[in-house]
C-alpha cells in the first residue's frame, strides 16, 4: 500500500469541516495510519516471520530438554555398560574357576567310586566270613554244651559215688579220712575243669 496522499491543492478547502467532524475523521485517520504502524495488526510476513522465531525459541527449549534427557541416557548406558562388561569378566572367571572344579572333582569322583567298589567287596568278603566263623562257633558251641552237660552227670555221679563210699567206709576211721581227703581233691579238679 502507498500511503495516504492528498490532492495537490486539496488543502485549502474553501469551506473549513466542523469541530466534531474534523475530529472523526482525524481519528479515522490516525487509527489507519495507526494500523500500519501498529505492531498487533502485522503483515503476513511479519507473521510469517514472528512465527519462525517462536518455533526456534521452541525447538531451542525443546534442544535443551532433549539434551538433558540424552546425557541422562548416555549417563546411564555408560554405568550399565561398565556394571555388564564386569558381570561378565567375572562370570567368565567363574566359569573357568568352576570348570576346574568340576574336573577335579570328576577325578576325586572315579576314586571314590573305585574305593567304594572295593570296600564293598571287602564288605560281602567279611559278610562271608562271619557267617562261616558264627557257624563254626555255634558247632563248637553245641559240642561245648554237649561236653559240659556230660561233664555235669559225671561230676553228680561222683559226689554221688563219693557220699555213698564215705557212708561206707566210715566204719573205718582211717579208710573214711583217706577219703575224704580225695574226695574233696577229686572235686575241686573238677570245678577247676568246669
Amino acid at each position: 500500500f502507498a500511503p495516504f496522499k492528498l490532492r495537490p491543492g486539496a488543502a485549502h478547502l474553501s469551506h473549513p469541516l466542523p469541530p466534531v467532524v474534523a475530529m472523526k475523521c482525524s481519528a479515522v485517520a490516525a487509527a489507519f495510519f495507526g494500523m500500519w504502524a501498529s505492531p498487533a495488526v502485522a503483515s503476513p510476513v511479519e507473521r510469517v516471520v514472528n512465527l519462525l522465531k517462536d518455533l526456534q525459541e521452541k525447538l531451542e527449549m525443546d534442544e535443551k530438554v532433549e539434551q538433558k534427557v540424552y546425557d541422562k541416557y548416555a549417563c546411564w548406558c555408560e554405568k550399565t555398560t561398565e556394571r555388564k562388561a564386569k558381570a561378565i569378566s567375572d562370570a567368565q572367571e567363574d566359569l573357568r574357576s568352576y570348570g576346574q572344579t568340576i574336573l577335579s572333582l570328576k577325578g576325586k569322583v572315579a576314586t571314590l567310586s573305585s574305593e567304594i567298589e572295593a570296600l564293598a567287596d571287602g564288605i560281602e568278603a567279611n559278610k562271608e566270613a562271619q557267617e562261616q566263623a558264627t557257624a563254626i562257633r555255634q558247632k563248637e558251641n553245641a559240642a561245648y554244651m554237649a561236653e559240659t552237660a556230660e561233664t555235669k552227670q559225671a561230676i553228680a555221679a561222683l559226689e554221688q559215688a563219693i557220699t555213698v563210699l564215705v557212708k561206707g567206709t566210715s566204719q573205718a576211721k582211717d579208710g573214711g579220712a583217706a577219703l575224704l581227703q580225695a574226695r574233696t581233691k577229686a572235686t575241686n579238679a573238677v570245678r577247676a575243669v568246669i
